[in-house]
């Protein structure tokens, strides 16, 4: 009679979803993180290309690409980490990498082999400057979206070659407002972005103009500290909750489909998760930050 009390306890305390909100996932594995020298570093941002090439940010200030098994393919350094370490990557159209270098105030684009491509961006408020950076995504048409938490707190949006085209949002909590946009993603003319602090998703057109809120229904537990979003192939939702130690997934209209997850370092837990990524075949791959991990999830 322990277990089913205990279960009842750890329900009515909020460290496990009822049975009908729970999503079931028949693999939970881990990829290794290289060391850097004498420590495992902690992975931060994930972005898997339509390959499963998975480019992975580490807390070293690496960028490490894995093969769809998981196996390390290529590493190289951010041009620079002493301030800071980056928080956003996306593999553009073109065949570029694009790195949010958060703590330098700009958009780091490598080459594949690493090298450096060119760079956009400086320190400011203004139009086509960032303070602290942490998101980049880019739509079918080549135009890139940047996510910054600093002064601002607002999406900038460029041309592929770093020309400015607008920008939408300011610090706060009323709607359009954002408290860390940390994650972006763009689906059908419509840019979805994780609205971290204020515990939400906002939706935009992509010419910047506000449209909803994915607030999940009054009954449901809310997102606690959103970080990042993915799309899967069937048009739904995963978002990592940082504080919640877990993944939920949504429809688009913000109706919850399932939860994954709570706060632990063991199997079936994450600590601090900070990103995640979606392979074509469905599955999951979470930046489990505080572990120092990076796990794979079979739905």
């Amino acid at each position: 009679m322990r277990f089913p009390s205990l279960f009842i306890i750890l329900l009515c305390c909020g460290c496990i979803d009822p049975p009908e909100q729970q999503l079931v996932m028949s693999q939970f594995r881990t990829w290794n993180i290289p060391a850097d020298g004498s420590r495992i570093p902690a992975p931060r941002a994930l972005y898997a290309d339509a390959n499963d090439i998975v480019y992975c940010l580490d807390d070293a200030g690496r960028v490490l690409l894995y093969s769809p098994d998981g196996d390390i393919q290529q590493v190289w350094r951010m041009p620079a980490s002493e301030n800071g370490r980056p928080e956003g990557i996306v593999k553009l159209q073109d065949g570029r990498i694009a790195v949010a270098d958060t703590h330098y105030h700009r958009i780091v684009f490598f080459h594949p082999d690493g090298t450096v491509e060119s760079m956009l961006g400086t320190k400011g408020r203004n139009p086509g400057q960032f303070v602290y950076p942490v998101a980049v995504a880019q739509d079918p048409d080549g135009f890139l979206y940047v996510g910054e938490y600093g002064d601002r707190q607002r999406v900038q949006k460029f041309k592929t070659d770093g020309t400015f085209i607008t920008e939408f949002g300011e610090h706060g909590t009323a709607i359009g407002q954002f408290q860390r946009p940390s994650g972006l993603i763009w689906h059908n003319q419509e840019v979805l972005v994780v609205d971290a602090f204020n515990n939400r998703i906002q939706v935009f057109s992509d010419k910047g103009e506000f449209l909803r809120v994915l607030s999940l229904v009054e009954d449901v537990e809310p997102l606690s500290f959103p970080y990042d979003l993915r799309m899967n192939q069937q048009g739904q939702i995963y978002v990592v909750e940082n504080q919640g130690g877990r993944i939920t997934l949504i429809d688009q209209q913000g109706n919850l489909l399932g939860r994954y997850g709570q706060p632990g370092r063991d199997q079936g837990q994450f600590f601090n998760p900070w990103g995640l990524t979606v392979l074509t075949d469905g599955r999951i791959l979470v930046a489990d930050t505080g572990n120092h991990r990076i796990v794979e999830l079979t739905p």
